[in-house]
């Protein structure tokens, strides 16, 4: 996925880790607000006045390989904890 101006803030927190670390890095420490998820990436660096194509071309640096294996350990996880009922 390549992020653009239109994306949402909650497709971006998806790209895992490394994505929500650039979002905190340039001082949008609310993305984890329901109200924020839905928010597109332009909207929501215009409110914490932040550069938006600096931070698309932030996002877009993360490697699909780190995307990938976040996704796959997620997965794992999440599989995991449903099969032995755990939190």
């Amino acid at each position: 996925m390549k992020v653009d101006r239109k994306t949402l803030i909650t497709d971006i927190v998806n790209m895992g880790p490394k994505a929500v670390e650039i979002l905190k890095n340039f001082g949008m420490g609310c993305i984890g607000c329901h109200l924020s998820q839905n928010e597109s990436l332009e909207d929501a660096a215009a409110a914490h006045e932040i550069n938006v194509e600096n931070l698309i071309k932030s996002l877009n640096k993360i490697p699909l390989s780190d995307r990938i294996k976040w996704k796959i350990e997620k997965k794992i996880v999440d599989t995991m904890k449903s099969r032995y009922n755990t939190k």
